[in-house]
């Protein structure tokens, strides 16, 4: 049996006219790697893309700190590789690293890290670029050592900039899917998602996987939300040990963003699908936002998403 390559991978930005990025960052990096970066933002916004790209002409190790978290890591594979004189390029060849969502590191990591900073940056010839989804997580001695560049808009003017480049970039890929969307269902679409353009991407798979030829703005609202099965488990009926089996074996890997939807998709799916459970957003706005400010201080980040998905059940049902 074939496999599809992941549309996430198949359209992932290959060079710098090829992201979505607001003229602010672009004048910041389009001069390649001139210092360390720091890449911030929400998820899906183009942070690993923009970092691949700058990387792209070099030799590169990447890390993706939120599997590899240890001080193990720095000590072996940072330090051996950026050690290693290479071959052909000699000492003065640029070497870079890649520390994918390192808000997920350990602190004995980020102690590491400062030291190596310290000791492999000085003679210019290697780049640390990391990215993360929130950058408060990050210890400021870290964030000292980075020029650190906010991927989220910082203005309604690049807000607008970027969603009208995203309604284009959906219209292309739909377009070249044989997929048509409507002008108020693309908008509407867009709305909805940004400023992920990886979860635009991953439900447009959705669509093309289920062999949906024609999208109207009504389908949007059965078709887009990105932990609907987790929406509709807070809003039915308790069942606890089904509803632990489904957050533990599904999303214990993705706590950071099913909290964070908890908190910005999940109040416009109450709207629409249970309006008569409105007046308990406050409540449950408070407690996300309650579960959300733990999060880093118990041992098994999953049992906080479990403790809030099942606090939010309880307040509906009361």
């Amino acid at each position: 049996m074939s496999v599809t390559k992941l549309f996430t991978e198949r359209f992932r930005p290959g060079n710098l006219d090829d992201l979505i990025l607001p003229d602010r960052i672009r004048n910041e990096i389009g001069n390649g790697l001139k210092q360390n970066y720091l890449l911030h933002g929400e998820a899906g916004t183009g942070k690993t893309s923009a970092a691949k790209v700058l990387t792209k002409d070099y030799p590169t190790l990447y890390i993706n700190a939120s599997d590899e978290t240890g001080v193990d890591v720095i000590r072996t594979k940072i330090t051996d590789w950026c050690s290693t004189i290479s071959v052909l390029d000699g000492k003065e060849a640029v070497k870079c690293i890649i520390l994918d969502e390192i808000d997920f590191a350990s602190a004995n990591f980020f102690a590491a890290l400062r030291a190596s900073l310290e000791k492999f940056t000085g003679g210019g010839d290697n780049r640390f670029i990391a990215t993360c989804n929130f950058i408060n997580k990050i210890p400021v001695p870290i964030q000292d050592r980075f020029a650190c560049i906010n991927f989220n808009p910082v203005s309604k003017e690049e807000e607008k900039e970027l969603k009208i480049k995203y309604v284009q970039r959906t219209l292309a890929i739909t377009k070249g899917l044989g997929i048509t969307m409507s002008k108020e269902a693309v908008i509407e679409f867009v709305k909805r998602n940004f400023p992920s353009m990886r979860s635009i991407v991953s439900k447009i798979q959705s669509f093309h996987d289920k062999g949906i030829k024609k999208i109207e703005a009504e389908d949007i609202k059965v078709l887009n939300y990105s932990f609907d099965d987790i929406f509709k488990m807070v809003t039915g009926a308790p069942d606890p040990y089904n509803n632990y089996v489904l957050l533990m074996s599904q999303y214990a890997s993705k706590v950071d963003d099913v909290l964070a939807s908890l908190g910005t998709e999940f109040p416009e799916y109450l709207r629409e699908f249970h309006p008569n459970k409105v007046d308990k957003l406050p409540q449950i706005l408070i407690e996300v936002a309650n579960y959300q400010s733990i999060r880093n201080s118990v041992i098994d980040p999953a049992i906080t998403m479990l403790a809030a998905a099942l606090k939010i059940q309880m307040i509906l049902n009361s």
